[in-house]
């Protein structure tokens, strides 16, 4: 049997002085407590969406400690901008944003497209603003004339980077 003595002076737990668990020999200071230790098993759980958590805990009352598992989910992964924008610089996408800008005659979609890259920037310096974001995805989207197999990569993009629930490619229609 696995013991630990609870030092009540210092409130801590201490080491049981025998290795076999067998009673102590002599007198026990009266402010320590031989405490029973609990061992449960772990629990099943799914290493995809949860991990354990090691748990203790003691009772005075019943005199054991218990050394427990909690079951916890895991958070779901945030937004990977670093992805995204990795994937847009070598994406037919791109290529075809930048032949656009480069041979468009008005200066409208090159401003778009700085506006875009500063506001990227940003959330790639972990100071993301979406609401600058999303306003400079449909201001470069609105100055080009992409064609739907880039749209749909673009989309694409977008949900392998987890940032399809934060911004549209099209504005809301009122």
């Amino acid at each position: 049997m696995e013991r630990l003595y609870w030092d009540n002076a210092s409130k801590r737990v201490l080491p049981y002085p025998r290795w076999d668990g067998g009673p102590v020999e002599g007198p026990i200071p009266e402010d320590h407590f031989v405490l029973e230790v609990i061992r449960e098993l772990q629990p099943e759980y799914d290493p995809i969406e949860e991990y354990l958590v090691s748990t203790t805990a003691f009772d005075l009352d019943t005199l054991t400690y218990t050394y427990d598992w909690l079951v916890e989910t895991l958070s779901p992964p945030g937004p990977d901008y670093q992805g995204f924008y990795s994937a847009l610089l070598v994406s037919a996408c791109y290529q075809a944003v930048l032949a656009e800008v480069l041979s468009a005659t008005s200066p409208a979609p090159a401003g778009a497209l700085a506006v875009f890259v500063s506001a990227m920037q940003d959330c790639l310096n972990y100071r993301d603003n979406p609401d600058a974001m999303q306003d400079a995805i449909w201001l470069l989207l609105g100055q080009l004339h992409l064609d739907m197999m880039h749209v749909v990569e673009l989309q694409t993009m977008l949900t392998d980077a987890r940032l399809d629930q934060l911004y549209s490619l099209a504005p809301p229609v009122t």
